[in-house]
């Protein structure tokens, strides 16, 4: 029997009018969708944006724990790509689902790493997603690059005053990964006089989202989950 095809895609942050045409006319025409969700939550992010567009498919949702324990995380990589390698081969068309850009800080390359391992790079295909930062500039009017400037995208260090280098050298710095940190972050801002020109945003595209050019109110508020904090080193340069 022929392979079918598999279609790893980008769903954007949340809203469902981010999603790209590639995107809803390739989960329209698939056979099997893949739905990945933590083992701590009830509700799937990624099927609640696609589910106008899934209706009478094939899904499955793929339950991931959420450890930082390398052999039950690539354990479950591995039984996840065995179950999308079998509907592959039985001849079905395969889509995955994924938040934000498949490329960018995402769990899906993970998975791809086995896939590559299992199937013909021909019948492995990714489509792009917008970023959360790139829709938060944007919802912001927050210009990220200009002429010839430099942009880092890094996630939050342990050691918070890692990020001082970064924001000495490139002129925006994007930071992920924002939760457990964000008061150090600010604090480190506010020490090197640039806290007024940083945007912050969470949950993008979705119901509680929030944003906000007043970073030092979000001192003690416990946001930072689902965020991105972005610097411009000189933010009224815009050539």
């Amino acid at each position: 029997m022929k392979l079918g095809n598999f279609y790893g895609i980008g769903l954007g942050p949340g809203n469902p009018e981010y999603l790209t045409l590639k995107a809803i006319q390739t989960i329209q025409d698939v056979d099997c969708i893949f739905v990945p969700k933590s083992d701590t939550k009830e509700d799937s992010i990624a099927l609640e944006i696609v589910k106008d567009y899934v209706k009478g498919k094939k899904v499955i949702e793929q339950i991931y724990p959420m450890t930082k324990d390398k052999q039950k995380l690539n354990n479950a990589w591995h039984k996840a790509a065995e179950e999308i390698h079998s509907e592959i081969v039985s001849g079905s068309n395969v889509a995955y689902l994924t938040l934000g850009d498949p490329m960018t800080f995402s769990t899906y390359i993970y998975l791809l790493r086995y896939l590559n391992a299992m199937l013909p790079r021909e019948v492995i295909n990714t489509i792009p997603g917008i970023t959360s930062y790139n829709a938060a500039a944007c919802l912001a009017n927050y210009p990220l690059l200009t002429g010839d400037e430099r942009l880092a995208v890094i996630p939050i260090p342990e050691n918070v005053d890692e990020l001082r280098p970064f924001l000495e050298m490139f002129d925006t710095v994007v930071m992920m990964k924002v939760a457990k940190k964000l008061d150090e972050v600010i604090q480190l801002l506010e020490q090197m006089g640039i806290s007024e020109n940083a945007v912050f945003a969470s949950y993008i595209g979705q119901k509680d989202a929030y944003l906000t050019c007043d970073i030092r109110s979000l001192k003690g508020s416990g946001r930072g989950y689902m965020s991105v904090l972005i610097v411009r080193k000189n933010l009224n340069n815009r050539e």
